[in-house]
């Protein structure tokens, strides 16, 4: 078999001084200088501030244009003593930051001034809605309006003034620093509110408006949480208004400080959302066996969603004839495990406000995807609605969900209906469905909670699948937490051995963090509306982190060796695999990454499966160890990238993996990003390769307009799939979007689907 050549080492080395180099004279003078007009004092603790303030009422709204001279933002409380989390944490931040927080009966509004010594050296390069902007210098809101600590909202923004925004569920405990899977944070979620920001000679200054009709809380509280995070990238720099340890990150809402005050009234409660849609769409009659006879399609549609505040506890949305044709198409992936991958959801009826529907877990940790070693298990997973097992869209007459909170209560409901769908591969007939999800969380205290989930997929008296869990958190205090979850399942011809549990210990302080879980799953557990990785498993699951800190060393931030192990039997106690994983993280000063590591994995495979066309892999017992080096530049510069070659044993041979990432950043409106994964492996049963390339091209015209260009080669199924997408916002939630999509078979150039498509959405306010 051919190895990767060594100069492919060599190659990543200097990819990673070049995109030193890039940013190396945003580095020199980083650390050298004293905070503009703050003379550090030493390390600044919780007791010695208090993280409350009374909330200023206008009359008279902000003009949210980026500048806070106006006379209404000197009534309010001037928000200062800014506290590192990194790189020196407890320090004072190095460059002065002032908030300012006003309210009106509309909306609550937030102003901050970040002064900064170097104004030429902030960076900020990103424009298009919903991207992180985490790599920049940024600003971050959260905002506890239940003050229960653990649910809330996190909206953020840069110089630039992009909008970035997230639902906060069960409190983000930061997950260790993002070492541990979260399902608090919901990403997907998007507000309707408005941003504004502008670099001045003293630094940069932002205004953010908020409206209520936006945020859910309980009417008769006055008080809420409220937190301030900025960040100053060149410096790798991060710093709270009210302090929050390290090892957790903004969605900590226990650490939040607090506004009072607050007058609130019912705001506005009833949106409409019509769409109309057409477009044109070209595909195989045959998608089997690709002969060269097409279908034409000439599509038009209309529809729309409805949203309703039943109180400010309480929101009701409404779909009929959901559209998802401008969803983003999905990755592509290489599978080399004989289990079936997990897809992310990314349709936006679904991703609002799904964090108060998610339950489960299960040992999804590095190895997993590649081995399958132990499982992932998810109660409900809305990807199942909508989407039958072909890949294919079905349709979506409409459904409604209810999620809110009452009380100690966080309640969540969805029903859908589906349509039937013949498929365009095989015979198969996708049967119209009707689901139906409930799900219930209680506080118990200050950290702990219980809950409830039932799912029913309905198609007919003897063509369903139901689901009952039950789950719940103990928080022993502010580093421990012990969750715990039980399932299930109901189906037709399936008896007995259809439950599955877990439970998981995490400790973390900003040292160490530890982690161990208990993972059992029956034969027959079945969660139809969820997903499962693999059934009939008992599994353990452990992890151990240790992070020392270097704050003087010029080029080392922190150290992260860390060891994992996984073992996995059947319920009868045979071993099935185990999955050992040494790995040495060396984080530098300005946000580099090195990482060498070492895994040895242990397979009984009881049947054969196929690895790849013609490669079958024989029942037996596998065992091999493999190395993995890593490197990867800090993607705030115009140039940044990651280097991943492992090579080792693989199943009964060997395999050499090289990926390879690499971005860059002309400028803040326009950006590139190439990826690709390339294995060799050589196998007793055969020797092939796989490929799996992408480039993606972003073009930001204005915060409101935007185009995404994404084409996918994947080598394992021989296709090509390119997909681009304008988006115009012209007006707040209000949408103009052109996508095109198209699928070709490599060999021979056949076309296998095109499709072009306008969408129209128009937001109605009452």
């Amino acid at each position: 078999m051919r190895k990767a050549p060594s100069a492919l080492l060599l190659l990543a080395f200097v990819f990673l001084a070049v995109t030193r180099v890039a940013g190396a004279a945003q580095e020199q003078s980083n650390g050298q200088q004293s905070d503009a007009g703050t003379t550090p004092l030493g390390a600044i603790t919780e007791a010695d501030r208090l993280f409350n303030f009374s909330a200023t009422r206008v009359s008279v709204a902000p003009n949210i244009d980026g500048s806070i001279d106006e006379e209404v933002w000197s009534r309010a409380v001037v928000l200062s003593g800014f506290v590192q989390e990194e790189p020196n944490e407890g320090q004072p931040v190095s460059e002065r930051t002032e908030v300012r927080v006003i309210y009106d009966d509309e909306a609550i509004y937030i102003a901050a001034m970040n002064y900064d010594s170097q104004p030429d050296r902030i960076i900020a390069n990103v424009r298009r809605r919903d991207e992180s902007p985490h790599n920049n210098d940024s600003f971050l809101v959260t905002l506890d309006t239940y003050h229960d600590h653990r649910n809330g909202f996190l909206f953020a923004t840069n110089p630039l003034g992009v909008r970035y925004d997230a639902q906060i569920v069960g409190e983000g405990s930061g997950a260790f620093g993002g070492r541990f899977p979260s399902q608090s944070l919901n990403r997907d979620w998007d507000a309707i509110w408005e941003t504004r920001a502008r670099i001045t000679e003293e630094g940069w200054m932002v205004e953010i408006a908020i409206p209520f009709s936006e945020l859910r809380f309980n009417i008769d509280r006055s008080d809420w949480g409220i937190n301030f995070r900025r960040i100053i990238r060149r410096k790798t720099e991060a710093a709270y208004w009210a302090p929050v340890e390290r090892q957790f990150d903004e969605t900590r809402l226990s650490s939040s400080g607090m506004v009072q005050g607050l007058q609130l009234s019912q705001p506005r409660n009833l949106q409409m959302r019509p769409y109309a849609v057409g477009g044109f769409n070209r595909k195989l009659a045959d998608g089997a066996s690709y002969v060269y006879e097409y279908e034409d399609d000439y599509i038009g549609d209309i529809g729309g969603d409805m949203k309703w505040s039943v109180s400010p506890n309480l929101t009701l949305d409404l779909t009929v004839n959901t559209d998802f044709s401008q969803v983003e198409a999905d990755d592509q992936r290489i599978n080399l495990t004989r289990f079936s991958l997990f897809f992310p959801e990314k349709r936006d009826f679904f991703l609002e406000n799904a964090g108060f529907f998610s339950f489960g877990g299960g040992s999804s940790g590095r190895g997993g995807s590649r081995m399958g070693g132990g499982s992932t298990v998810q109660g409900f997973h809305s990807r199942t609605i909508g989407i039958n097992d072909n890949n294919e869209q079905v349709p979506l007459y409409g459904g409604g969900r209810l999620t809110g909170k009452v009380g100690k209560w966080s309640v969540g409901t969805l029903i859908m209906q589906t349509g039937s769908l013949e498929s365009a591969v095989g015979d198969e007939v996708s049967p119209s469905n009707n689901y139906i999800v409930g799900r219930a969380s209680y506080d118990v205290g200050e950290r702990s909670r219980a809950g409830v989930l039932f799912t029913n997929r309905q198609a007919s008296s003897t063509d369903y699948n139901r689901e009952l869990g039950f789950d719940g958190r103990w928080g022993i205090n502010d580093q421990t937490t012990v969750d715990a979850w039980i399932m299930k399942t109901e189906t037709p011809d399936l008896d007995g051995n259809d439950f599955a549990g877990q439970i998981q210990f995490d400790w973390g302080s900003p040292r160490f963090q530890v982690r161990g879980a208990y993972l059992d799953v029956g034969e027959n557990f079945n969660p139809e509306m969820g997903f499962v990785t693999r059934t009939g498993i008992r599994a353990i699951d452990s992890s151990f982190y240790w992070t020392p800190f270097f704050p003087d060393s010029p080029y080392v931030r922190n150290l992260s060796p860390h060891v994992m192990y996984r073992h996995t039997t059947d319920r009868g106690g045979e071993l099935l695999s185990t999955y050992a994983h040494l790995d040495w993280d060396m984080f530098l000063k300005y946000g580099d990454k090195i990482s060498v590591a070492h895994n040895r994995s242990y397979e009984l495979l009881e049947l054969p499966f196929q690895i790849s066309a013609g490669v079958i892999i024989p029942p037996g017992v596998y065992e091999w160890s493999e190395v993995n080096f890593e490197l990867q530049s800090d993607a705030g510069r115009p140039v940044d990238g990651s280097f991943n070659y492992t090579t080792g044993g693989f199943w009964s041979g060997d395999r050499s993996e090289i990926r390879v990432q690499a971005g860059w950043r002309p400028g803040s409106r326009l950006s590139f990003k190439l990826s690709w994964n390339h294995n060799e492996i050589d196998l007793p049963e055969g020797a092939f390769e796989t490929d799996l390339a992408s480039l993606r091209a972003d073009l930001d015209f204005t915060t409101e307009m935007s185009m995404r260009s994404l084409i996918q080669y994947n080598g394992q199924q021989d296709i090509m799939l390119a997909n681009v997408r304008l988006r115009y916002i012209y007006t707040p939630g209000s949408d103009l979007y052109l996508v095109y999509n198209e699928t070709q078979v490599v060999e021979g150039s056949s076309l296998v689907d095109r499709a072009i498509l306008f969408k129209a959405t128009y937001l109605l306010r009452f």
